[in-house]
């Protein structure tokens, strides 16, 4: 194939000289071309910010979707506080007592969970076990005939986690005890 395009070429050399291309022609192509690269790079440039302006309209969508939802959650929390204080003022206090002491216990409970794996996941199923009464308990409430026991109710269910923690951090500090007199004593013999 290529021998026939030489061939081809060479036979024909007189006729392809004849008509040889204006001097011009190659300016013409070349402002063409820089034409074209202008329009491209200001399509570019156009290109770039409208993709810009679409990340900024899905960040603006996102952050509007998530200040909505939590809005929408902090208003059910405070509606739900203010039906316990509808129902009783002094038994919403004491929840409201109750709900931040067992916080702070099992804040301090989960510092034992690499020392003591095992004893605190044990500790912690019980907790589950009594939060997930309380729970229940508060799914009843809107429902509930008596409204008043069932919020007494979930009082006293916080009131035994407050007890079931305390009793559980007593045994830490009881372990914790154990294992201080033990090293003690092994450093004096």
């Amino acid at each position: 194939m290529k021998d026939r395009l030489e061939n081809f070429i060479r036979d024909n050399k007189k006729e392809f000289d004849q008509f040889d291309p204006p001097a011009a022609l190659w300016d013409k192509i070349e402002q063409q071309l820089e034409e074209k690269r202008i329009n491209s790079s200001a399509t570019g440039i156009k290109k770039e910010k409208v993709v810009r302006l679409s990340f900024l309209l899905k960040m603006a969508a996102t952050i509007v979707v998530v200040l909505g939802v939590g809005l929408w959650g902090y208003q059910y929390q405070k509606k739900e506080s203010a039906d316990l204080s509808n129902i009783d003022p002094k038994l919403a206090k004491q929840q409201v007592h109750y709900t931040s002491l067992i916080e702070a216990k099992q804040t301090e409970l989960k510092q034992i969970e690499k020392e003591e794996p095992q004893l605190y996941s044990e500790f912690s199923s019980e907790i589950r076990k009594m939060d997930a009464s309380y729970q229940k308990l508060k799914s009843d409430l809107p429902a509930s005939p008596n409204q008043e026991e069932t919020v007494k109710a979930m009082i006293r269910n916080l009131q035994i986690q407050t007890e079931l923690l305390n009793q559980q951090l007593n045994i830490i500090q009881q372990i914790n005890n154990v294992k201080k007199e033990q090293k003690h004593e092994t450093q004096q013999i």
